[in-house]
C-alpha cells in the first residue's frame, strides 16, 4: 500500500486511526488477501491441476502455436502440515525443545567441569632433581666461538 500511494509506512497508520472508512478498507482487503492464501495453500496441500500454456515455434511457420493443458501438482506434505498447524494448533503444534541460552557464568563453571574431568593421555614431566638453568656467560661464548 505505500508503495501505491507513495508514502510511508507511518503515514498509512495515521490515515488508519484518523479515518475509519480507510480502516475497515484495509481490514477487508487483509481478509481477503488472508482468504486466498489460505485456498491456495489447501489446494497446494491436497494437490490440484494448473492451466498451462506451452509455446511452440517451428522453424518455418510465421506464428507461434499455443498449446494449452493442465498441469497436476502433487499433494505438498509441507503444505497439508502447515495447514493442520493453522487449523488444529494443539494437534499439530511444533514441538520445540526447551532450550536456554546459558549465561557467562554457567558456561565457565560447565568448561571447569569438562577440565576438571579431563585426563591426559600423556604424563606429565615432573623432574626428579632439581637442576639450575644454565647461566650464559656472552664473554665465555664470544671465547669459545673465537678459539673453539
Amino acid at each position: 500500500m505505500t508503495e501505491h500511494f507513495e508514502v510511508c509506512v507511518r503515514t498509512i497508520y495515521r490515515w488508519r486511526n484518523a479515518h475509519e472508512e480507510f480502516a475497515k478498507a484495509v481490514i477487508t482487503g487483509k481478509e481477503h488477501a488472508d482468504t486466498r492464501v489460505e485456498r491456495s495453500l489447501y489446494a497446494r496441500a491436497v494437490g490440484c491441476s494448473v492451466d498451462r500454456v506451452k509455446i511452440f515455434k517451428h522453424a518455418g511457420d510465421t506464428d507461434p502455436v499455443y498449446a494449452h493443458y493442465k498441469h497436476q501438482l502433487a499433494p505438498d506434505p509441507n503444505a497439508a502440515l502447515q495447514w493442520l498447524r493453522v487449523r488444529q494448533p494443539k494437534k499439530w503444534r511444533a514441538r520445540e525443545e526447551e532450550r536456554s541460552d546459558p549465561g557467562a557464568i554457567e558456561m565457565i563453571e560447565r568448561a571447569l567441569a569438562r577440565v576438571a574431568d579431563h585426563k591426559s593421555p600423556v604424563a606429565p614431566f615432573r623432574p626428579t632433581a632439581k637442576v639450575p638453568a644454565p647461566f650464559y656467560d656472552p664473554i665465555k661464548a664470544r671465547t669459545r666461538a673465537r678459539y673453539g
